[in-house]
């Protein structure tokens, strides 16, 4: 069962267990003084089931490879990499490890998720829906309730918490209600460095393609391509609204800056705000270093 059904393991409570473990002594603890700290016993009495959300988290840490268990003893995986488990860096990468342990590594249990995931970033980022019933509705209008399996009310809260802190939306106050917004500027801007390989400018088909490896839920990654067998393919060399969108944002905060070269191979964006000259063709993203 992925987190996606598993409604009381949140980002946060898998991220408080993380969080205390990078700063213990050889990164681990047993499980009894764990479950005792971030789940004081006098917040369970009389608790017919003893630590639900602590246990539930707990599993999904260990099932998902973020941490493991090692007889009575809980520990961050030691496989992860040296910057993951940095005490000073692993908390601010824990959303792109948990990305990367989620979707890019052959994780079964988390496939579900991983197609919901690339359904919302498939759709049109200025006709999104963005409340429980708006999505309710577009999976009927798209006929892909059996694909995604969002059979649970609770499954647009999970996704909705987990997209987030991921990085993969956003959401805002409109007319007294939250609305969310498919939008993966926070995980590019997190990941760009990576995604260049230390090579300053790069054609964009090629940082896609890059991108996709990394993270299968966008264009061309399996996800994303499962997605648009069930709700129709883009056309050919196209980025969706949602990533062209955070193109355009992390182009006007100095990130990148997208070019286009005559006799280059071109990719297409739609366009945003009239940000994008001519027809919407670009050929190059070039890295303009990180920010301060």
């Amino acid at each position: 069962m992925s987190v996606l059904k598993t409604t009381l393991a949140n980002p946060s409570r898998m991220r408080g267990i993380f969080r205390y473990l990078l700063h213990t002594q050889g990164q681990r603890e047993k499980k009894e003084v764990l479950e005792r700290i971030l789940s004081p016993d006098k917040l369970v009495e009389n608790k017919s089931t003893p630590r639900p959300m602590f246990n539930a988290a707990l599993r999904e840490s260990i099932k998902c490879g973020l941490l493991v268990k090692e007889d009575e003893e809980i520990a961050i995986n030691p496989n992860l990499s040296e910057d993951a488990r940095n005490p000073q860096f692993g908390d601010q990468l824990l959303p792109s490890t948990l990305t990367h342990l989620f979707f890019a590594s052959n994780n079964e249990d988390e496939e579900d998720f991983g197609r919901v995931c690339a359904w919302y970033l498939a759709q049109d980022i200025y006709d999104a829906p963005g409340t429980e019933k708006e999505v309710e509705l577009r999976v009927s209008e798209q006929k892909v309730g059996d694909f995604l399996k969002m059979t649970s009310d609770r499954l647009f809260v999970q996704m909705d918490d987990w997209m987030r802190y991921l990085g993969f939306a956003w959401g805002h106050a409109l007319r007294g209600k939250t609305v969310t917004v498919p939008d993966p500027t926070a995980y590019l801007r997190r990941n760009l460095k990576n995604l260049f390989h230390e090579q300053p400018e790069i054609l964009l088909k090629d940082f896609v393609t890059r991108l996709a490896k990394k993270c299968p839920l966008f264009e061309t990654g399996k996800f994303r391509e499962e997605v648009e067998a069930e709700i129709g393919h883009r056309q050919p060399n196209y980025l969706s609204t949602s990533t062209a969108f955070a193109l355009f944002r992390l182009q006007d905060e100095g990130y990148i800056k997208l070019d286009r070269k005559s006799d280059a191979n071109l990719t297409i964006l739609p366009k945003v705000n009239n940000q994008v000259d001519d027809d919407g063709r670009i050929s190059h993203i070039i890295w303009q270093g990180e920010k301060s």
